[in-house]
């Protein structure tokens, strides 16, 4: 009779199954992880794609003017950008699976939050508390790659998350339109609640059982306390020295408590024992010629894309999604074409790819001067936004790639961490200096339309609009229309030159400034950009 437990025919599969078994459970836990860091990334990124194009219906539910629309994105970056290091700092010291779970939670409730808000103050106070659940997500999902995955598979995990983190960044504009367009702005946000908790699923699934990492290193709290008011009190100066005067008392010490905060967090920087910003990285020429490139370069972006969607639909009449189609094109050009510029940089002078990708973004942006209220899509707004966006896939890639090389060995994570939060802040600070630029612009333009002051008072709280304010005569509303249309265009071309500015400031910069970097990273691996909050694993 034959051995039941001997090692002929078929009988040995079940003492294998239990191994097989094991290794499917891994290879499982890995997918998951990695979904759960790609939904993270898409989550902030619809969010930062669809918000300008809830904006108008924003302002319109909310009876609200330019300042709250600018609030709206200000007060998410500001978290984000002024939290980012902390949130990989957290990461880092306690268990990166808990302070990414917190930050997925803390994204579903924020964003439920922001969908129910009955007004602007606590819209805004729902969008700093995104903000700061982005902030533990953003840096948390490349630090879970970097643990889950080793050698060929880490890098094939990163480039799947951002080819599938890039998607969702494009259909941010295109969803966002179509939720408004049937819906209303809350949807937009309303539909980041359900993502957000099959995103806590995941990682919940993928979290390894009865595992905590010891933590390494402390959280600068000191650098985390000071950097918010750092960047936030001239924020606040920006964005409401405008409508309530640059005498106003809280405009005056927002930008005199701020001031106090920046040179504390200097001087706080130099002698913490884990700094938070590490300081010695900007003594390395390439590294602070490279971020003055990223903050006046990310200053340029964002606002073209904040004030291009707010001027089609509130002025030329766009309906949410077809001004979302225009957010959308750069970043699929961008997506398409960046790792082949990548290579191209590796290649040959990565400087040149940098500062001419930066003059090329800049002549998309210049091309938004042909624009007016009658904008026609295929003719004026298209060819801008396309060749915008092979601006940015020149660029993007070796920018990365150059950050990371331009920092010495086991600081790259940190150099990338500290890349990401500049952009953030360069994006928020070009926003609202530009906005300046906007208000002034179009209150000029109305005093020489022979209004009347309360409709004047009325329309300076709400630039690029286009439409009367209630309550003017029936008979009196096409002449106020046109005077708004001009003003309103006006407005945005001094916009658009101020934007346009900033990136051929951003192109002299890195074309006098930079050297050939070191080769540490390959730009052709660097195709969405800056790691967002790159960990230490990377060196």
């Amino acid at each position: 009779m034959r051995d039941e437990k001997g090692t002929g025919g078929g009988k040995t599969a079940p003492a294998a199954a239990p191994y097989a078994s094991a290794g499917d459970r891994a290879a499982a836990s890995k997918r998951q992880a990695l979904v759960a860091c790609i939904l993270s990334s898409s989550l902030v990124g619809m969010d930062g794609m669809m918000t300008p194009v809830a904006l108008p219906d924003i302002a319109d539910d909310l009876n609200a003017g330019l300042a709250v629309q600018q609030w709206v994105v200000a007060a998410f970056l500001l978290a984000l950008g002024g939290l980012l290091l902390v949130g990989g700092a957290l990461g880092d010291v306690f268990d990166r699976w808990r302070i990414f779970a917190t930050g997925a939670a803390g994204f579903g409730v924020s964003a439920l939050l922001v969908t129910l808000a009955p007004t602007a103050p606590l819209l805004v106070a729902g969008r700093l508390l995104q903000g700061a659940a982005a902030a533990l997500l953003v840096p948390g999902a490349l630090a879970v790659i970097t643990t889950v995955f080793e050698g060929d598979e880490r890098s094939r995990a990163i480039g799947s998350w951002t080819a599938w983190s890039g998607l969702s960044v494009i259909g941010g504009p295109l969803v966002g339109g179509a939720l408004v367009d049937a819906v209303s702005w809350r949807a937009v946000y309303g539909v980041l609640v359900p993502m957000a908790a099959v995103t806590l699923f995941f990682i919940l699934r993928a979290t390894p059982r009865g595992v905590r990492e010891a933590g390494t290193g402390r959280v600068d709290w000191g650098g985390a306390f000071l950097a918010v008011p750092a960047v936030g009190g001239p924020v606040f100066a920006l964005i409401q020295g405008p409508g309530s005067g640059w005498g106003d008392p809280w405009v005056l010490g927002a930008l005199v408590a701020g001031a106090m905060a920046a040179a504390g967090l200097a001087w706080w920087e130099r002698r913490a024992r884990d700094p938070l910003l590490p300081v010695r990285l900007f003594r390395i020429p390439a590294f602070a010629v490279l971020n003055v490139v990223t903050l006046t370069l990310y200053g340029a972006l964002i606002s073209s894309g904040f004030y291009t969607v707010l001027f089609l639909q509130q002025t030329a009449g766009y309906p949410p999604a077809a001004a979302g189609l225009a957010a959308a094109v750069p970043v699929l050009v961008l997506l398409v074409l960046s790792r082949r510029f990548g290579a191209l940089a590796d290649r040959y002078e990565p400087r040149w790819f940098i500062a001419g990708g930066a003059l090329v973004a800049a002549a998309g942006i210049l091309l938004m001067l042909r624009t007016d209220a009658g904008a026609d899509f295929l003719s004026t707004v298209l060819p801008s936004v396309l060749v915008h966006g092979v601006g940015l896939a020149m660029l993007v890639a070796p920018l990365t790639s150059g950050v990371l090389s331009a920092a010495p060995a086991g600081l790259a994570g940190a150099a990338s961490g500290v890349n990401n939060a500049v952009a953030r802040i360069g994006s928020l600070l070009g926003m609202v200096a530009v906005g300046i630029m906007v208000s002034v612009s179009f209150s000029a333009a109305l005093d020489d339309q022979a209004l009347p002051p309360a409709v004047v008072r009325q329309a300076q709280e709400r630039p690029l609009v286009g439409a009367p304010p209630a309550g003017v005569p029936a008979s009196e509303r096409e002449h106020v229309r046109r005077a708004l249309s001009t003003a309103s265009v006006d407005a945005f071309h001094t916009a658009v030159g101020a934007i346009g500015g900033l990136a051929l400031l951003a192109a002299v910069v890195g074309a006098v400034g930079l050297r050939r970097p070191q080769r540490g990273f390959a730009a052709a691996r660097c195709p969405g950009g800056s790691l967002h909050g790159a960990h230490h694993d990377l060196d």
